[in-house]
């Protein structure tokens, strides 16, 4: 009779472990939205790529081709188009890290049933913008950074870690670019230079 009982205790305890075990859902990535085509009152963009990845762990940047700093520069040459004949837009990258930093857990018999976060992963952006034209000696300077981060899961399939990493890079991006669009409304120029009419 006991030996049933503790068969019976085993069994429930059992089904009650198995039951409280979840699939892990699919991880859905979506970056924020990023704008359209700023047009600039200058005739030439140029691009300053000053970032020195520090390629040790635990800087991942150096890693991935295109790197965080080109798609940055990418994100420029695509986003900011030159509509005058004169004056100069400078865009130099000076920070673009990409880190994955291992997060502390707890290797208890909890840990195998939950999903817990192993890895946090940062991309840090910054770069400065200088305005120049010829007209009124006219000059603006702009210095823009944005961060993102996000964590990985034990149970994360190396190719969703890797779609993970991407997605923390791409926001990144999106964020600068938010950030941009928000501090260029700021510069008090006349007729709102250095953005076209």
């Amino acid at each position: 009779m006991f030996r049933l009982r503790v068969q019976i205790v085993f069994l429930l305890g059992l089904v009650g472990l198995i039951t409280s075990c979840q699939t892990p859902k699919p991880i859905v990535l979506t970056a924020s939205p990023r704008g359209g085509v700023i047009d600039i009152s200058v005739g030439t963009l140029d691009m300053v790529n000053e970032h020195r990845p520090h390629a040790v762990s635990p800087y991942i940047d150096h890693l991935y081709q295109p790197s965080l700093a080109r798609l940055l520069q990418k994100w420029g040459e695509d986003t900011l188009r030159p509509v005058e004949n004169d004056g100069n837009l400078l865009m130099t990258v000076t920070k673009a890290d990409l880190q994955e930093i291992d997060i502390a857990s707890n290797d208890n018999l909890k840990s195998l049933f939950t999903n817990e976060q192993r890895k946090l992963v940062i991309a840090d952006l910054s770069a400065s913008f200088s305005f120049t034209h010829p007209e009124n000696l006219q000059t603006a300077s702009l210095v823009v950074a944005s961060s993102y981060q996000t964590t990985i899961a034990d149970y994360t399939t190396p190719a969703e870690a890797e779609r993970i990493r991407i997605h923390v890079m791409t926001e990144a991006i999106s964020r600068f670019d938010a950030e941009f669009r928000q501090q260029i409304l700021s510069i008090e120029q006349p007729n709102g230079w250095p953005l076209a009419p």
